[in-house]
């Protein structure tokens, strides 16, 4: 016999003797042997709580066990309610989060965006030589910026 069927015979078996070819192995092995040995106090174990009687409940077992189911019960609601919350704030964050990754990711034109706000209302351009001078003036040479001098 190897150990898994020594180990599969000595967990079915509860009472009775062991056979011939079990206890060579057994005297052989010292594996099976402490499994052995652990089996049968298990056995002594089940056998001692089986000869136990159930303890009888002391008194207000019941009323605490009702207090304390009810206390449990008020802690689900709170904690059913904080979960729904806490869903709702988490995919409003999830929402909010894609919406800035999409504004940060899209072209600022283009077909899914249209012409920005600046150039349609005209106050963006391309070509800075259309822009009228602040000052009043228009300086043709950079010296002429240079020395603060103004052009007659």
């Amino acid at each position: 016999m190897n150990c898994n069927e020594v180990r599969d015979f000595l967990t079915g078996q509860w009472d009775g003797g062991l056979p011939a070819e079990l206890r060579e192995h057994l005297a052989g092995c010292a594996g099976c042997m402490g499994y052995l040995r652990n089996v049968r106090l298990l056995q002594a174990g089940f056998r001692a709580l089986a000869d136990e009687s159930a303890p009888e409940p002391s008194l207000g077992f019941a009323a605490r066990l009702v207090r304390r189911l009810q206390e449990w019960e008020e802690k689900g609601t709170r904690s059913e309610f904080f979960e729904a919350v806490g869903r709702r704030f988490v995919y409003a964050t999830l929402v909010l989060t894609l919406a800035l990754l999409l504004g940060l990711a899209l072209p600022s034109t283009g077909p899914v965006r249209g012409i920005g706000g600046a150039e349609f209302l005209g106050l963006q351009s391309n070509n800075q030589a259309t822009q009228p001078d602040v000052v009043g003036a228009d300086f043709t040479d950079s010296r002429e910026l240079v020395s603060g001098r103004l052009p007659d």
